[in-house]
């Protein structure tokens, strides 16, 4: 698993979620590429959205700032953020609202984007595949 091995036999694959752990420098190569490069090169472009949300410097289509961050996921990929979430939500930006929708019912988003302005809101959608 920390070799990059493939051990996934149903799938063929490497199990990679190591690499997400793994200090900037260490190195975990599959196929003649160190992933851990990879891993942090894409940690650094999230860091840097992030960033420019919460300041202001990035911005819907219309021009306004974001307000309203909803986060669509099934499984891990609602379940980790709600976790971190509820976590560090004491330590947020209070300016920001945070919603999460996690079935692929249409009531639910509906529900969670009822009273946001769409040109203040960014909808993420994760998915782990």
């Amino acid at each position: 698993m920390f070799r990059g091995d493939r051990i996934n036999v149903t799938e063929g694959r490497a199990v990679l979620h190591v690499a997400l752990r793994a200090p900037r420098g260490a190195s975990i190569v599959l196929d003649g590429e160190n992933v851990v490069d990879q891993v942090h090169a894409v940690l650094d472009r999230m860091t840097e959205f992030a960033n420019r949300v919460r300041s202001g410097a990035w911005t819907g289509h219309t021009g306004k700032r974001i307000r309203n961050v909803i986060n669509i996921g099934i499984g891990g990929s609602d379940l980790g953020p709600v976790m971190a979430y509820e976590a560090l939500k004491h330590y947020s930006d209070r300016a920001l609202t945070f919603g999460f929708v996690s079935n692929v019912d249409g009531t639910d988003f509906a529900e969670a984007v009822l009273d946001l302005d769409p040109a203040e809101t960014l909808v993420i959608v994760a998915s782990k595949t």
